[in-house]
């Protein structure tokens, strides 16, 4: 065994650390996070605030905070570009989906969503990150189903922006002429990276158990309220 990840039973941002995980053909085990949080978040050496956590065998140490988890993978696998622009773009792509991540669930529910202010984020600031990681791809090359966000070969950006995108896709069908409009070659690489034979039957597996589900709680629910009024 390689990990423990600690996190709920909803893709959300475990869904990131997984695929990455499945697609270097890492072993671990996938843990409730009510395990560790809140009692026993504060006890471990590089405490996080909530979930996920992944503990590595091989050094003995719990990482907190998905972006922080997804770089320490991506060294370790040696999934970041070489040059040093590109490894800059991995970890600003990481945390874009970070930031939308929060956005899109109207800051961690801070307040549920209604139809005014929903409207006005999905068509409106939804569209400009899409066509931010959009125009990233295309200045690297990604185009016509070829490519990866950041170049000719894959990296932790290319898992980040599928799971960012990719389970939003699954979660709210409503949404997938959205990105289909506003970021044709990321729907395209989001289609590509799911059908990675790594990953293919890990996605179908979650998706089976999990159904539909997004971020769970009453903020989940007032996504699909919104969305289907």
């Amino acid at each position: 065994m390689d990990y423990k990840l600690y996190y709920w039973d909803l893709p959300f941002r475990g869904v990131f650390i997984e695929m990455l995980l499945q697609d270097v053909g890492a072993s671990y085990q996938r843990l409730d996070a009510s395990e560790i949080y809140p009692d026993k978040c504060l006890t471990i050496q590089n405490p996080g605030m909530a979930p996920p956590y992944l503990y590595d065998y091989g050094i003995r140490k719990t990482i907190a905070q998905m972006p922080a988890i997804l770089m320490h993978l991506a060294h370790k696998y040696d999934y970041l570009p070489k040059r040093a622009e590109t490894h800059t773009l991995a970890l600003k792509t990481i945390l874009d989906c970070n930031d939308v991540l929060m956005e899109i669930t109207n800051y961690n529910g801070m307040q549920m969503w209604d139809k005014a202010r929903w409207d006005a984020f999905r068509y409106g600031r939804l569209p400009e990150w899409m066509q931010i990681f959009e125009n990233t791809g295309l200045a690297h090359g990604l185009h016509d189903g070829k490519g990866f966000l950041l170049g000719s070969t894959i990296s932790v950006a290319d898992i980040a922006t599928t799971a960012l995108f990719g389970t939003m896709m699954y979660a709210f069908p409503q949404l997938e002429n959205d990105v289909q409009e506003n970021a044709p070659a990321i729907a395209g690489l989001c289609r590509r990276i799911e059908f990675r034979s790594a990953i293919a039957p890990f996605l179908q597996q979650q998706r089976a158990e999990y159904g539909r589900g997004y971020c769970g709680g009453q903020i989940e629910r007032s996504l699909r309220k919104v969305m289907d009024e």
